[in-house]
């Protein structure tokens, strides 16, 4: 058995991660989202989530087209939910660095402005900063 030793990760802890599919423009609410963590997340030199890890999410609030007074539609939002830490755990995150009193903390897609983006709410690769929600403890190698 490897000996491991408890690394807690604080509220609002910070970390790089990229959609790992294209995010279509009409995607449905709670449509399932897969993001990739791009830097390893170390805390006191030791990885608590490892470069490559998966990110869950899914989709808050589908995009409105249209618009109403001359106000455009509501954006496209997103909430994160778990990230794969190295001893197996699931963490808890979410979306943005800010927690909310009621419901999930969501964040609007980025949305390109080029041709290679039509009909997409996101593209694939797409960056983003992810957050731990919540003080929590992983098992890390001594």
């Amino acid at each position: 058995m490897v000996p491991t030793t408890p690394v807690t990760i604080g509220d609002a802890l910070h970390y790089r991660i990229a959609l790992a599919e294209d995010v279509p423009a009409e995607a449905e609410e709670a449509r399932p989202l897969r993001f990739t963590v791009l830097d390893p997340l170390k805390i006191d030199d030791k990885i608590v989530i490892a470069k490559g890890a998966t990110v869950t999410g899914s989709i808050a609030q589908p995009g409105h087209k249209g618009k109403f007074l001359g106000m455009g539609g509501a954006k496209m939002s997103f909430q994160l939910e778990r990230v794969d830490a190295v001893d197996g755990k699931k963490l808890n995150v979410r979306a943005a660095a800010g927690r909310r009193s009621e419901g999930a903390t969501v964040r609007s897609f980025e949305t390109g402005k080029g041709s290679k983006t039509k009909g997409l709410a996101a593209a694939q690769g797409t960056e983003y900063i992810g957050y731990i929600n919540g003080e929590q403890t992983v098992a890390v190698r001594k």
